[in-house]
């Protein structure tokens, strides 16, 4: 039973939302333009702002459905637990639908954490929504907002598996987000047309 979770939760989280948007709406795959990615950032640098917003919320869900149904109906077992959170992290990542060539975690790592801890998940969103102002960088602010949070979670969580688990989700995302820390310190990080730094948006590429 507890596999048929973890693996059902694979299958949720392999839900390419962004590759079967561009697919379906424009006819064509995201992951042939811009960063090559298949998240929210590349979904609204190409297909604007409502996109983006519509990839994110199915993306949050793939996270936050399972990992809520799991700390409902298996509460008794938080090593099955922390593993359906980490099998929608696994799915995002490497999508069985989309060629095993996923995203870079963001949205549906938050959506664990708000099926874990939904106060906590909320404090990551601000933190990430207040650094995304102040830089302009999702990258930058998604790997600080999650560490932060990831942090927190060591000190508040009542057992092991939430704090390790949780731990490597945010190493997982900061290993998906290795380009983006070397542009970074370069200097060379793309920024998204919101906050304080949107003047240095760079323009749509295909």
């Amino acid at each position: 039973m507890n596999f048929i979770w973890i693996l059902l939760a694979y299958l949720v989280g392999s839900i390419p939302t962004g590759v079967w948007y561009s697919r379906i709406v424009h006819k064509e795959d995201v992951r042939d333009l811009g960063s090559g990615n298949s998240g929210a950032t590349n979904i609204g640098r190409n297909y604007g702002f409502k996109a983006a917003v519509f990839v994110t919320a199915i993306d949050v869900l793939k996270g936050w459905i399972p990992m809520a149904l799991a700390m409902h109906y298996l509460s008794d077992n938080p090593i099955t637990v922390m593993f359906v959170g980490i099998a929608t992290i696994i799915g995002h990542s490497f999508p069985i639908f989309a060629d095993f060539r996923g995203g870079k975690i963001v949205a549906t790592s938050i959506g664990v954490l708000l099926g874990y801890h939904f106060w906590v998940g909320i404090l990551d969103v601000i933190i990430l929504f207040a650094l995304m102002f102040f830089t302009s960088m999702v990258s930058f602010a998604a790997i600080f907002s999650y560490g932060i949070t990831a942090l927190i979670n060591i000190f508040i969580a009542s057992e092991w598996p939430y704090q390790v688990g949780f731990m490597l989700i945010y190493l997982w995302l900061v290993y998906r987000h290795r380009q983006n820390i070397t542009r970074i310190l370069n200097g060379q990080e793309s920024h998204i047309n919101w906050g304080l730094n949107k003047h240095k948006a760079s323009k749509r590429t295909k």
